[in-house]
């Protein structure tokens, strides 16, 4: 499941293999975070529901098309929600501090053709996508009860 794992002091990084882009991508944890808990959210980053997947790309196109319209660039058509995807490289999966919680989170470091300055953040957490817009490094934990107007989810 997780390979090339590396620990330097507090820190772990490595990678795992990414269902959705048939493809290894990294992964980073904050802290004094178990291996454990990394398995566990590569787990559940490995199966997340074809409703939190299609959530998660209309969101993305969302970002998408908003971003190119305020640089005066043509929007784009997808057929289909996961049409995006294509548009979209997965980079690396930020583990947090689970708090003291035992419930996994997506948050996730990816690259879009559209905004190649700080391409995009996925987070996910209990199948709710709660932020999906430029990658800030959101708190997985936060509170995404009021959006922000940049938060596409």
């Amino acid at each position: 499941m997780l390979k090339n794992i590396i620990q330097t002091g507090n820190s772990i990084e490595g990678e795992f293999y990414f269902e959705l882009f048939k493809r290894d991508i990294r992964f980073t944890v904050e802290d004094n975070v178990g291996i454990s808990y990394v398995e566990q959210c590569v787990t559940y980053i490995n199966s997340l529901s074809e409703s939190v997947i299609v959530k998660l790309c209309e969101a993305s196109i969302r970002y998408c098309n908003e971003f190119l319209e305020e640089v005066g660039e043509e929007q784009l058509v997808f057929l289909k929600p996961m049409d995006v995807l294509s548009k979209i490289e997965p980079i690396m999966l930020c583990v947090p501090d689970p708090e003291g919680r035992d419930i996994p989170v997506l948050d996730l470091e990816l690259n879009c053709e559209w905004e190649i300055e700080h391409g995009m953040e996925w987070i996910v957490r209990e199948n709710e996508v709660l932020y999906v817009g430029p990658y800030y490094g959101e708190n997985p934990w936060g509170d995404y009860a009021v959006k922000k107007n940049w938060n596409y989810a």
